[in-house]
């Protein structure tokens, strides 16, 4: 076993339980957490950007795992009921 992988193990085992809380707070606090743990810039973001941007970031981190088929038809309702807004043109 790695170094890093009791590491990696912790990770996907902390995200699992703050997506099937469905509780965008909790995934705030957890980019907080191990963003700053891991040194990882797009958690960092993650855990300053607005609320309306977590929720969408948590309902689509949901459906996209297998793992959390049983939401699955929650995350679609969801994000189907919240487009997100087109990218302005630059």
């Amino acid at each position: 076993m790695s170094q890093a992988e009791p590491e990696i193990q912790a990770y996907n085992a902390a995200l699992v339980k703050v997506l099937r809380s469905t509780d965008p707070r909790q995934l705030r606090q957890f980019a907080a957490t191990w963003g700053g743990a891991l040194g990882n810039r797009g958690l960092k973001q993650l855990a300053k950007a607005s609320d309306d941007m977590v929720e969408r970031r948590l309902w689509q981190m949901i459906y996209d795992r297998p793992d959390l088929a049983e939401l699955h038809e929650r995350a679609a309702d969801w994000l189907a009921s919240h487009p997100s807004e087109p990218n302005p043109s630059v």
